[in-house]
């Protein structure tokens, strides 16, 4: 790997190792095309103890630039966990107005402000994405100390040890970071 391949990987990808998550009483899932791999994230984390019944899970998604026309992210995610998984709808809060990641984390807010206090917030998307949402979390006063993040690969396989190896992957990859740079100077991220 070369430096700036490191470099670049080290910066997007910034996804906590799923085997050191802590214990959570809020997450939030930011819905994209990687549908099972979301469903096997959530399913993980009640497997493991690290989320529970009184956990607050927040599904954030209605559709997105690849999804117009498509059954909502969110409700394909809640059926996908119901059927194949047994978890009850009561168990989730949906979230199905937000077509971006900052209409995600904005849309979330509301119902988090709702909530009792937390400690540990955990945060689902993208892997490749995960820098610009703790951006767009921090510009929207989220309390990103207490943030863990999870990424998800989607069909396009973009994960932190191969994106440059296939042209599909690097290209978006590189999108990304135009995306950071526009937004940021938009001011919808804060670079913290």
């Amino acid at each position: 790997m070369t430096e700036n391949i490191k470099a670049i990987s080290d910066f997007l990808f910034i996804e906590d190792d799923i085997k050191s998550i802590k214990k959570s009483d809020l997450v939030i899932v930011l819905c994209n095309d990687s549908i099972n791999d979301l469903a096997n994230k959530i399913d993980y984390l009640f497997c493991n103890n690290i989320i529970n019944d009184n956990t607050k899970i927040i599904i954030s998604g209605s559709n997105g630039l690849m999804d117009i026309g498509k059954e909502k992210e969110c409700i394909r995610l809640l059926n996908k966990l119901n059927l194949d998984y047994g978890y009850g709808e009561s168990l989730f809060t949906l979230e199905d107005e937000a077509t971006n990641i900052y209409e995600n984390l904005l849309f979330s807010k509301r119902y988090i402000d709702s909530f009792d206090d937390y400690d540990n917030i955990i945060i689902i998307g993208a892997s490749f994405a995960l820098r610009r949402i703790k951006m767009c979390a921090c510009k929207l006063e989220y309390p990103c100390s207490k943030m863990q993040f999870i990424g998800t690969i989607d069909e396009r396989n973009i994960s932190k040890d191969s994106w440059w190896m296939d042209d599909i992957a690097k290209k978006r990859v590189f999108e990304e970071i135009e995306r950071i740079g526009k937004y940021l100077l938009k001011g919808d991220l804060d670079i913290r």
